[in-house]
């Protein structure tokens, strides 16, 4: 962590930065489209720093507060989801890609799926603990036992 970097630069990497996903579109922009009481606040540990952004939104029909809480690189030009919650409710990978989607919908943007590599169970490309892959597993293990 470098103490001479300012919490102001940390949250305009996040607000001028990009989604893989969502090519072309600022972040700040899109959270602007689709949040309301929007609040960013750094949090600093020993060694890592997050950007914490909340902003309340519509889920369901009704009013509720989403977190997402931003991992900065130790180079400090880089990020990712380190978490979402919705309410206090911790959404999985495929729930989240659903906000973003809806996210990027809002603000005029259409989500390439195919960039988007939010995972954090992968590992160097292996996704053996990736949500994603379970589902396939499941699926494929139904298929070998119907043939059974």
């Amino acid at each position: 962590m470098n103490e001479n970097i300012t919490d102001e630069k940390y949250i305009g990497l996040i607000c001028n930065g990009e989604f893989n996903a969502i090519p072309d579109f600022k972040i700040g922009e899109l959270f602007e489209s689709f949040f309301d009481n929007i609040n960013y606040n750094v949090v600093k540990t020993e060694n890592e720093v997050f950007v914490d952004f909340t902003g309340e939104a519509i889920c369901d029909d009704k009013p509720c507060t989403i977190l997402i809480k931003f991992f900065i690189e130790d180079n400090v030009e880089d990020f990712e989801i380190s978490e979402v919650k919705v309410n206090d409710d911790i959404l999985n990978e495929s729930e989240i890609l659903d906000l973003l989607e809806d996210i990027a919908y809002v603000g005029g943007a259409v989500m390439e799926e195919d960039k988007f590599d939010y995972c954090d169970g992968c590992i160097d490309g292996d996704c053996a603990n990736c949500h994603f892959e379970d589902d396939e597993e499941d699926e494929h293990d139904n298929d070998d036992n119907e043939k059974q």
